[in-house]
């Protein structure tokens, strides 16, 4: 039955939260683990779990995205029919509503799409969220329960920095949504929705027109927060590793959380989370250099000490640098002597001789793509 699934990625959303790091490229195409993009873990998970057709939504500054999905090679939907479709912003008749940001409006623009596809099930989800999902028991879940919509969420999530971007469910005993909350400042429910959800094609054609003649927008808010009572929403939990990077200090967290095995076991251990392939050399290491629990891509040139570090592609660390807690995204400098920790440098950051710079674990200093210090 998965294979008679469609599955939309939203990569529109550019994360305000994310500063610096969406400046010029929407979320889901920010780099991620040393050699990935965010929208890797997504897309490879419905490939993965038999989805032949996927369609990835933008909206502006969306070059980042499409060099690095090309054709869809890597995730084997470079196809003839279906495959990888890249769905850019809404034109013509359509162009009202590419003015706005919330998910009707964007499947709105898309509704073209949706209706001319020859798929029963439609699969939605976010692109910044990082889990190797087996989307299956969710499709098993939702055909069992006869559900309107089932949606995955992540139990007894507790953390306040996790409200404000989210929305958290209460579900009785057989897993029916009975309430749903938007940005709570307090805790009043503790299961976290992974902005992923499975409902049949001609359902939720139906709900996006009905919304839009009615003015409504917000997916979670308008259909639901406001039908939950009304239709038969379910929810499935999701048990393994699943983080939504939603701001700097949660991409920040979650790509060190790479360090930890576990974790790796996680995300890496079931299907193979495919990326963009660049041929690059073996990275090289200076006779006094030092590498401790760090993860480095390929291309890179180390001759300095790195420590608790996420490191990706053609990255060069200087004689005497010392670069730790951070993330160090792709063609980045790190002169001699310079000092790094708790830092995030976005591409081809440059860091001059002895320069020294110190963020918190909590709030990492962000240095923007090309920037010379």
């Amino acid at each position: 039955m998965i294979r008679d699934t469609l599955g939309i990625i939203f990569a529109h959303d550019k994360v305000d939260a994310m500063r610096e790091l969406t400046e010029n490229r929407t979320a889901a195409s920010v780099p991620f683990g040393g050699r990935y993009r965010m929208i890797d873990f997504t897309l490879s998970s419905m490939v993965n779990s038999g989805i032949k057709n996927v369609g990835v939504v933008t909206k502006s500054d969306y070059y980042s995205l499409m060099s690095h999905l090309g054709t869809g090679k890597e995730w084997d939907l470079n196809r003839k029919k279906g495959g990888l479709s890249i769905l850019p912003p809404s034109i013509g008749s359509r162009d009202m509503f590419s003015e706005r940001t919330g998910k009707i409006s964007v499947l709105m623009g898309i509704i073209d799409y949706i209706r001319n596809c020859d798929c029963k099930y439609i699969l939605l989800s976010d692109g910044n969220l990082i889990a190797n999902i087996d989307y299956t028991e969710l499709l098993e879940q939702h055909i069992e329960k006869k559900a309107y919509m089932t949606a995955l969420y992540k139990a007894e999530v507790y953390e306040p920095s996790k409200f404000k971007n989210n929305a958290f469910i209460d579900v009785d005993k057989d897993g029916r949504i009975k309430d749903i909350t938007i940005n709570q400042d307090i805790q009043l429910h503790s299961n976290m929705l992974l902005g992923t959800y499975i409902i049949e094609r001609g359902l939720l054609e139906f709900l996006i027109c009905q919304c839009v003649a009615h003015n409504k927008y917000d997916f979670e808010r308008d259909i639901i927060q406001d039908m939950a009572q009304s239709l038969d929403i379910y929810a499935c939990e999701y048990k393994g590793y699943a983080e939504k990077i939603d701001s700097v200090e949660s991409y920040f967290k979650v790509n060190l959380d790479l360090l930890n095995e576990k974790t790796r076991n996680e995300l890496f251990g079931g299907g193979e989370i495919a990326t963009h392939i660049f041929d690059e050399v073996p990275s090289m290491f200076g006779e006094a250099a030092v590498v401790k629990n760090s993860m480095l891509a390929d291309g890179c040139v180390i001759e300095g000490n790195v420590e608790n570090s996420i490191i990706s592609r053609n990255v060069r660390v200087g004689k005497g640098a010392s670069v730790k807690n951070c993330v160090i995204l792709q063609g980045a400098e790190i002169g001699e002597d310079a000092k790094l920790e708790y830092c995030i440098t976005d591409g081809q950051v440059v860091i001059s001789k002895g320069v020294s710079l110190r963020g918190a674990e909590m709030y990492p200093t962000v240095l923007p793509m090309g920037c010379k210090l």
